[in-house]
């Protein structure tokens, strides 16, 4: 399988594009999150075994077995590191666009089309399926691009108020109380809300702090030529904070433990993040871009670069796997056991591969209205 993916996006002139620094580790890593949340997906809709969905309203979900438990487990990064690797692109991004001759308000003015565009999209492709069940849900490409625009509107403000603003939303979203705003808001603005016409899994609050969050780190690596001990610092004191506010319990801990040698030590809120899992993702998050800058610094191994195809186009990816997974869903019209899932998630990167490398294609070669966006 892994041969035939490299395959296909080899035969593609997309993967042979040059890139910098910068952008070898950032592509491989955006692909990597990519494709461990395909699996995710996947589980979602053919996993029978798939516990439920981690509500801190909610009790902690049961694994079935170990197996189970580490295949979500593994995925407590992925949500968070893409929040956070959005809000770091707008940084390079944007930073070079006004080192090359753009003015910041037409910067600006681009990333709120962006956020806008997509939110539509959002609202109208991927709203299409959620409408013919009778609900409409904002979800993860929404929020982005609800807190692309608000970054778009702050990011000129200094890293010195944007750093502390960010991380104090962080540690004290748990205090907030929405009970008395109209449903609506109330989804949109912090509470996940599971059922009736308007639905939420994740609320701009905390997540749009951790796009300026990602945006500060973004900004910074722009100037620094070896950011690796400042990553690897950030992820030391992550996993600090993470050991000092899970084994404490209490405040910003959704679920409770019975021993640090239980999987529910391991278990955290994702919605709204608790703060074990939000540290827990930071620290990891911190790692693996350390990790990912020291091993493509000079060319990207040919481990990860089927995964370089998948970072250069997430939100195409996005929106097109949900189609593959659905339509898949629809015609087999049952669920397997967690094998068969990780057969159906290598397939579903295989058939992705060579769409998204031909995308990348038409957007790097033949830019649009369309690729500029999208």
């Amino acid at each position: 399988m892994e041969n035939a993916l490299q395959a296909t996006l080899a035969a593609s002139p997309a993967i042979d594009q040059p890139a910098t620094e910068r952008r070898r580790y950032v592509d491989v890593f955006r692909g990597l999150l990519i494709a461990h949340m395909a699996l995710d997906h996947a589980s979602l809709m053919f996993n029978a075994g798939r516990g439920s969905e981690e509500l801190a309203s909610a009790a902690a979900p049961l694994a079935g077995d170990i197996w189970q438990f580490l295949t979500r487990f593994t995925g407590v990064p992925v949500a968070p590191a893409f929040f956070f690797m959005a809000g770091f692109m707008v940084a390079v991004t944007s930073i070079a666009r006004e080192n090359r001759g753009l003015g910041q308000q037409e910067v600006t003015r681009r990333l709120i089309v962006r956020g806008l565009v997509l939110l539509g999209v959002d609202a109208v492709i991927m709203g299409l399926p959620r409408a013919a069940m009778g609900f409409y849900s904002f979800v993860v490409l929404s929020s982005i691009c609800a807190s692309i625009i608000i970054l778009a509107l702050v990011r000129h403000w200094p890293s010195r108020i944007l750093l502390p603003a960010a991380l104090a939303i962080l540690a004290l979203h748990p205090l907030l109380d929405v009970s008395a705003l109209p449903l609506p808001l109330r989804a949109i603005l912090y509470e996940p809300v599971r059922t009736g016409v308007f639905r939420s899994l994740y609320p701009v609050i905390p997540w749009c702090a951790i796009v300026i969050l990602g945006f500060v780190v973004g900004r910074d690596a722009v100037d620094r030529k070896q950011p690796v001990r400042f990553w690897l610092l950030c992820a030391g004191l992550s996993l600090v904070l993470f050991l000092g506010i899970r084994l404490a319990g209490g405040y910003g801990n959704a679920y409770p433990y019975a021993s640090v040698m239980s999987l529910d030590f391991w278990s955290f809120a994702k919605y709204p993040p608790d703060l074990p899992f939000l540290t827990w993702a930071f620290a990891w998050t911190f790692v693996s871009l350390a990790a990912l800058w020291w091993l493509t610094r000079t060319g990207t191994p040919a481990l990860l670069r089927p995964f370089v195809i998948f970072g250069r186009v997430p939100f195409f990816f996005y929106v097109v796997h949900f189609y593959v997974l659905g339509v898949a869903a629809a015609i087999v019209r049952t669920k397997f056991g967690l094998l068969e899932t990780y057969v159906i998630w290598l397939a579903l990167l295989l058939v992705m591969a060579g769409p998204c490398a031909w995308y990348y294609a038409k957007k790097r070669d033949r830019p649009n209205l369309i690729t500029r966006y999208f």
